[in-house]
């Protein structure tokens, strides 16, 4: 494997390192302030507080989130595996800067896996275009706004080591098929998976491609080898990573929204067969019946023994949480969705995708290892336009392909053609159109957080003695990061019980006597989600301290961008 990596060109090498630092530079400037503690991203604030309680010494196996919704805390749906980036940075970095260590890994692990990812999308045009396409990778990928969000300083959820994952299992089946090249897309498959779910598609259709790719040039050894190596290191890795992440008393759980007892069933049931199928010598008619059997077998498991893996995973929030707080979240919304609002800054949100899956499907038609990108850029088309938050991956799978296309339209016009169908290619191709259309978008590029979402904002409330804060969902995050105190709600779906908690109380009149188990009561007057609330209930608690309507069981302790009262009555 040594000798087979040594072959990636050094100038990609160097170009990936030369981009990345460069991209770095400019994403510190624009992401948010990540060494102040200002992560934007609720998402980001909860990563940072559940990393620090592991490293504080709560159990690798306890992922619940104590300080939610107390006594009975959250039960989240996270893997540690996303933990292990930001977690060992600060462990390596606490001996040399013990005071700064947690800011600077803040800073650095995000732009650090940037490098992964860009010379990961150089090393797969690579392989479908040559070194000119590897190249022109590297610069699309230093222009791909959406991807580069999730690479921002501070951008310490797991999507960024997804995208580094997903690439990492293209890359190894496009440059280097084979056993090992399949064992490792296997092994990349099964980590991505473990960290979350929203890559499962795009896992399926590399699995699938295997399978097929098998089925259909079954006589060629390396198709054989491959299907093999990825067989039994599917079959292996998924469970040997669900038992390492997931405790015992867990493992029989029925769960949609993380990994569970069906995704091990069907990766080692798929693994097995893929290991054992290519040992058998079948003609290309037995393969392609024995993969469709297959894949009726797999349906069945899931449609009769784990239905769990098809339910919608944010079924359980419930109508009114989906009406007041789940259907306003703007990367969940839909590109179709926003079309009706704004249709060129949706057409720009998607153009690049779009334009990467219309040349590789045109570029497929010679099979082999094209046919599986373009089988992954049409799926990132219809993810990126299903939900926008599915765009950042979307656009990191687009980037090797449009690579790939440039450098087609390049060699023919070496060939003698003419230049311009390489300009017009360029300016299609190229990310030019997404900006220009994307420049009336409803919605930055980069979100830098409520100004509520900030140490400074917060101080007051963090020197008070700790207690339960109740305040709309989307400040669970950052209230737990940067104060003592434990919360009611966040933005996790799974926390029904505090979020409907917090919002049945904020929407209801205010009572003659303070709720049970309160100690604070806030909001912040910038959330778009405090201002729903309040028109939604205008007789409710928080719109009474909009208004100044204050019960007398509260006293104010803060008038800063986040406003506080302290429950002072007894109870």
């Amino acid at each position: 494997m040594r000798s087979r990596v040594s072959r990636v060109p050094v100038v990609a090498l160097a170009g990936a390192v030369l981009i990345a630092v460069a991209v770095s530079l400019l994403l510190i400037q624009i992401g948010p302030s990540a060494w102040a503690l200002e992560l934007g991203d609720s998402d980001n604030f909860m990563r940072l507080a559940e990393v620090r309680d592991w490293l504080g010494g709560q159990s690798w196996w306890d992922i619940r989130q104590h300080r939610v919704d107390p006594p009975h805390g959250l039960y989240t749906h996270w893997s540690r595996l996303a933990d292990l980036p930001l977690a060992a940075a600060i462990v390596a970095l606490r001996p040399f800067v013990p005071e700064i260590a947690e800011r600077l890994a803040l800073v650095v692990v995000p732009l650090l896996l940037l490098v992964p990812a860009l010379l990961l999308q150089s090393a797969i045009a690579t392989g479908l275009g040559g070194r000119l396409a590897g190249l022109a990778a590297l610069g699309l990928g230093a222009l791909a706004t959406p991807m580069l969000v999730q690479f921002v300083p501070g951008r310490i959820d797991h999507h960024g080591l997804q995208i580094v994952l997903v690439l990492a299992a293209v890359a190894v089946l496009v440059r280097w098929p084979g056993a090992r090249g399949g064992a490792w897309a296997a092994v990349a498959s099964a980590v991505s998976l473990t960290v979350g779910l929203e890559t499962a598609p795009y896992l399926a259709v590399i699995a699938g491609y295997v399978a097929l790719d098998w089925a259909w040039h079954g006589d060629d050894q390396n198709a054989a080898s491959t299907a093999r190596g990825y067989g039994i290191a599917l079959a292996v890795a998924v469970p040997a990573l669900f038992a390492a992440t997931v405790p015992i008393a867990d493992w029989s759980l029925a769960k949609g929204d993380a990994i569970g007892r069906g995704h091990v069933a069907i990766a080692v049931v798929g693994g097995v067969a893929l290991a054992v199928l290519p040992q058998l010598w079948l003609g290309r008619d037995a393969r392609l019946v024995a993969v469709a059997a297959l894949g009726v077998i797999l349906a069945g498991l899931v449609l009769k023994l784990f239905p769990e893996l098809i339910l919608a995973p944010y079924a359980m929030v419930g109508p009114l949480l989906a009406r007041l707080w789940m259907g306003h979240i703007v990367e969940m919304r839909s590109v179709f969705a926003d079309a009706a609002t704004s249709p060129m800054a949706a057409l720009g949100r998607v153009w690049f995708v779009a334009v990467a899956a219309v040349a590789a499907v045109i570029l497929a038609r010679r099979g082999g290892r094209k046919l599986l990108v373009a089988l992954l850029a049409v799926t990132a088309l219809g993810l990126g336009c299903w939900e926008m938050r599915a765009l950042g991956l979307a656009t990191a799978v687009a980037v090797p392909q449009a690579g790939a296309a440039l450098a087609a339209l390049w060699h023919r016009r070496a060939a003698g053609g003419s230049l311009m169908p390489f300009i017009v290619g360029l300016l299609i191709i190229g990310h030019l159109p997404s900006i220009v259309l994307s420049a009336r978008a409803s919605a930055p590029a980069v979100d830098r957080g409520l100004p509520c979402n900030t140490p400074s904002a917060l101080a007051p409330l963090a020197v008070l003695p700790r207690g339960v804060v109740l305040a709309p969902i989307d400040m669970g995050g950052s209230l737990l990061a940067l104060t003592p105190h434990s919360v009611v709600a966040t933005p996790i779906h799974r926390d029904v019980h505090g979020n409907m908690l917090a919002y049945t109380i904020l929407r209801a009149p205010p009572s003659a006597e303070p709720p049970p188990g309160i100690d604070y009561i806030g909001y912040c007057p910038a959330d778009g989600e405090t201002r729903i609330l309040a028109a939604d209930a205008p007789r409710g608690l928080l719109a009474a301290l909009i208004a100044g309507r204050v019960p007398p069981w509260l006293t104010s302790v803060g008038s800063g961008p986040f406003r506080t009262w302290r429950v002072t009555a007894s109870r």
